[in-house]
């Protein structure tokens, strides 16, 4: 697995940071500059951190913790890691290539299971370790450096000192400070006490026997002196229950003379009364609404007098129905008016405004269309438009005629400037002729080299004429001596192409010596420099005139139908005033009040007009509203006042208002009166109600107390009282018999009272029954005296042997050290179970990893030391970590200097790293973990860390600018300004 960058969010002092990493990446920075947080950073990526730690590293000027890392698996491919504090509690969340998302569980899995404190002991190391190996005594150094080896820290070397700590404080052969040690002699001490007492254990026994045999005795003379006791109490009870039985005796003859059953309800009496009670205020109830009745029907007659028959009130109803309208319509009315008026004032205001000289009438008649209004703006657009266009005419007319002249100024001056054909073609003239002394003055200087150069072209043609012709009569004489025709033709070509070659080099010549004599014939004629510049001077300014007279020209024939386009601009602006002026003229005959405004007003005058239309609109209607307000309300006041003549009221005023309240008050007066009619005739009813109630009441309780008569076996109220007496009296007796029979029971058991029940016993009998069961009584007391002294002696001997207490808490004392003890064994097991299987294990390790550690600690040890030493050896039973140097001596780790023993460190623990690379293949992290090594060796360990970084990434922390400047191949990350920005 390989880090391919890290974005943080928020993580310690790191906000908003991105880091890229290689297969071998240093990060350089100085103290303080957040190196071991960005190492736990990557920690927290890979495995998570707890709440705690999360809260510790939240940055202080973010409120976002977490981020995201880029992993190459060798297997699934790229995918992204990303956590946050404030999402699922830290949980990753793993991004693939495919777009799927995984969780925590699915990252472990990719880690192989992988914990945050393994990957520290076996992939990352720093100066710390180191310092914890230096704090060690020298003797234990070569077996922490193996327990490293097999679990990549020393942690299992403070296992083992735990595990051989324990074992001795439980439990040593020899030795009385040991926990079961001491427990053991306790035990024995114990045990010895305890024989001791069991050898009395058996006279004990036997008095507990005597003891049981005198309790049991003792336990059955009780027994029986609580049966003598019982009876004693009975005869007593019976003594004092003679006279009760005496008066049970009278009563129960008292009885005799009543008949056996009296017939009389139960509470009888008391239900009458209460039945002669409940009728009483019914009946005085019946008087009260029998006089109310009569009261209340003389009411209803008066009322029914003084009422107006139904049509009437329905007819009064019928008009107070409308009055709300009425009402409304009167004050409709008020508003119309008011309308009316406020109208008229606006009309004539408007009117007024207008001052066209036409009245109200004429102006009701006028009709506005709707697209009167964009006629008169586009006429009113239409004018201003052309006064605006033949303004611009006459501005175009004037610029034109100063543009005219002034190009026929210009022109006229440019003419003057201009030179003379003669003259210029004087000038040309002495331009060729500097130009051909110059080229002459060249050829001169070239003369003589091209005399040479000559001289070796005629030699060299000649030559080639020579070599021509003899190759040419070699082809001629092999043609004829083999007859190969076609060896003359290429004879003819060899010949022809030398004297070819010949004739034009002399040509090229004679050109050339024909040059040199016309430059010698013109040579009379020179020309300056100074001559040269003015000629060219006067050419280019007689040019550049040249060029302005045909720009001006033209230009001039430009100006020229500009004016002729002017001319048709202006007709066609003639044109339309003309037919501007033909429609205003019909506007005039269609609105002749148009005449008395100008053009530019008339839209606005078409809202105006429209205004005052509307106002005209708004007047009429109110006026027509008006007046079918007026007739529709002298209608009303017509009915209600034929009305009023049939109530025959006379003094009910001239308004419609005060006729309708004279109505309202006249209906409201019968209103009451038939409310209060309806109120008596309910009363009157529920007063017939109220009768008949009283009579279904009283006839309830004369039934109830002719019922009672009939249960009572009587006609009269006097016969009933006569036998309610009786039946009293019998009940009494009978509760006194009751009375008395409870008094037996409570003074007697149930046989006794039976027994007493039917015959009577005497005073003499029950008082020599109570004598024979003293004497008996007596003689019991006796023998549960003497039982009662022998079981007190045998008891007192038996508390005398259990006084002291020492058996019992010799023999708890012993129960509890044995288990005691027993658990302090278990816990000795369990240690020295697991004290086996770590020397299990670490045999395993030596037999399955260790010789191939060794193998590639020696390797990189050898390359550190530069040869220094070739050879490591590990720990054995008797011996401690060695090192066979290239002389062939042997040293332990406590021989070597501080600085050795660190490098053998390195060099095991990047040899356990790529062991264990093997299986898992993460990066291996180092934090300046190369503090006692020097230059030399320091470029020695970057260049194995490079060979490393080929199979396994590996990222460099350090604070030294030295490392850093000596990992020239390594990937560097400078943190230093990141951090001063921050």
């Amino acid at each position: 697995m390989k880090i391919l960058d890290a974005t943080i969010y928020g993580f310690g002092k790191w906000v908003d940071y991105k880091i890229d990493f290689s297969d071998a990446t240093c990060i350089y920075g100085e103290n303080e500059s957040g190196k071991s947080t960005i190492q736990k950073f990557i920690l927290f990526m890979l495995f998570g951190l707890t709440p705690k730690q999360r809260t510790f590293y939240r940055p202080k000027t973010s409120g976002k913790m977490g981020g995201k890392m880029t992993v190459l698996h060798s297997e699934i491919g790229e995918f992204r890691i990303e956590r946050l504090d404030e999402v699922n509690n830290g949980a990753a969340a793993c991004f693939t290539k495919d777009g799927k998302t995984y969780d925590e569980a699915w990252l472990k899995e990719q880690l192989n299971g992988m914990t945050a404190k393994t990957y520290e002991s076996i992939f990352s190391f720093s100066a710390l370790d180191l310092t914890e190996i230096r704090n060690m005594k020298d003797e234990d150094l070569g077996e922490v450096l193996l327990g490293i080896g097999m679990t990549g820290s020393n942690n299992i070397y403070a296992v083992e000192k735990q595990l051989d700590a324990k074992i001795g404080e439980l439990f040593k052969p020899t030795g009385k400070k040991p926990l079961m040690n001491q427990k053991i002699e306790s035990l024995n001490r114990i045990s010895d006490s305890l024989q001791s007492f069991r050898e009395v254990e058996a006279s004990y026994r036997e008095k507990k026997e005597t003891v049981a045999q005198l309790e049991q005795e003792l336990t059955q003379l009780q027994i029986e002196m609580k049966e003598e006791k019982k009876v004693a109490f009975t005869i007593e009870k019976q003594l004092h229950a003679l006279p009760v039985i005496h008066e049970y005796h009278k009563l129960k003859k008292q009885l005799e003379d009543y008949p056996e059953t009296i017939k009389f309800p139960e509470n009888g009496v008391s239900r009458l009364e209460k039945w002669k009670e409940s009728l009483l205020p019914l009946k005085s109830e019946w008087n009260i609404v029998a006089g109310h009745e009569k009261k209340y029907k003389q009411k209803i007659a008066t009322i029914e007098q003084d009422l107006h028959a139904k049509e009437i009130g329905q007819e009064a109803k019928g008009l107070l129905d409308e009055k709300k309208r009425i009402q409304s319509q009167c004050g409709e009315l008020k508003k119309l008016q008011t309308a009316v008026s406020h109208d008229e004032l606006q009309l004539n205001e408007a009117m007024d405004r207008l001052h066209l000289g036409i009245q109200v009438k004429e102006l009701a008649s006028l009709e506005l269309p709707f697209y009167l209004e964009k006629a008169w703006t586009q006429l009113k657009n239409e004018n201003e438009q052309l006064k605006l266009e033949s303004e611009q005419l006459d501005n175009e007319q004037k610029q034109l005629e100063q543009e005219k002249h002034y190009m026929n100024n210009q022109i006229k001056q440019l003419k003057e400037s201009i030179l003379s054909d003669s003259h210029v073609h004087e000038l040309r003239d002495r331009l060729d002729t500097f130009k051909s002394t110059q080229l002459m003055d060249k050829l001169k200087r070239d003369a003589k080299k091209r005399e040479e150069a000559q001289n070796k072209e005629n030699q060299l043609a000649s030559n080639v004429l020579i070599g021509s012709i003899i190759v040419a009569i070699l082809l001629g004489i092999g043609a004829i001596l083999t007859d190969y025709s076609w060896l003359y033709t290429i004879m003819l070509l060899t010949l022809v192409l030398g004297i070819g070659q010949w004739l034009m080099t002399k040509r090229t010549n004679k050109e050339f010596d024909h040059v040199l004599e016309d430059y010698h014939e013109q040579s009379g004629q020179q020309v300056t420099e100074a001559e040269r510049r003015e000629a060219a001077e006067l050419l280019e300014m007689q040019e550049k005139y040249k060029s302005e007279q045909a720009a001006l020209q033209e230009q001039l024939k430009l100006a020229h139908i500009q004016y002729i386009k002017w001319n048709e601009k202006q007709n066609l602006l003639a044109e339309r005033e003309q037919r501007l002026e033909e429609q205003i003229c019909r506007h005039y005959e269609s609105h002749p009040f148009l005449k008395q405004m100008e053009m530019a007003y008339w839209p606005e005058l078409y809202h105006h007009l429209k205004h005052v239309l509307k106002l005209i609109k708004d007047w009429q209607k109110h006026m027509d509203e008006v007046a079918t307000l007026e007739k529709q309300l002298a209608i009303d006041q017509q009915n209600l006042e034929r009305f009023i003549e049939k109530l025959g009221v006379t003094n009910s005023g001239e308004d419609l208002e005060e006729k309708l309240q004279t109505i309202e008050q006249i209906h409201n007066v019968q209103l009451e009166k038939r409310k209060e009619l309806n109120y008596y005739k309910q009363l009157l009813a529920d007063l017939k109600e109220k009768q008949r109630e009283l009579q279904e009441s009283m006839q309830t309780y004369e039934t109830e107390i002719e019922r009672l008569f009939n249960l009572a076996a009587v006609d009269t109220e006097e016969l009933f009282y006569e036998k309610a007496r009786q039946s009293e009296e019998k009940a009494t007796l009978e509760k006194e018999l009751a009375k008395t029979t409870t008094q037996h029971k409570n003074l007697l058991s149930t046989e006794g009272l039976q027994q007493f029940g039917k015959t009577m016993v005497t005073e003499t009998e029950l008082e020599l029954n109570r004598q024979h069961t003293e004497e008996s009584m007596q003689s019991l007391e006796s023998k549960l005296e003497k039982v009662r002294e022998n079981l007190a002696d045998t008891k007192a001997e038996l508390v005398a042997m259990e006084s002291t207490e020492s058996y019992s808490t010799s023999l708890h004392q012993f129960e509890m050290e044995t288990e005691h003890f027993n658990q302090l064994g278990k816990e000795w097991a369990v240690l020295k179970t697991a004290k086996e299987i770590l020397t299990e294990t670490k045999r395993n390790y030596r037999a399955n990893y260790l010789s191939k550690v060794i193998e590639v600690t020696t390797l990189y040890f050898k390359e550190i030391t530069d040869g220094k030493y070739v050879q490591v050896y590990a720990p054995t039973d008797s011996s401690v970590f060695q090192v066979e140097s290239i002389d062939n001596i042997r040293y332990t780790v406590n021989e070597l200097s501080q600085g050795t023993i660190d490098q053998l460190y390195v060099a095991l623990r990047l040899a356990i790293s790529e062991i264990m690379s093997e299986k898992h293949g993460l990066p291996f992290v180092i934090d300046d973990a190369f503090v006692h090594f020097d230059s030399i060796r320091i470029k020695k360990m970057i260049a194995i860390l490079q060979q490393v970084a080929e199979k396994q990434q590996v990222i460099l922390f350090t604070c030294r600018q030295e490392i850093a400047s000596a990992v020239t191949e390594m990937k560097q990350i400078d943190i230093t300004e990141k951090v001063q920005n921050i």
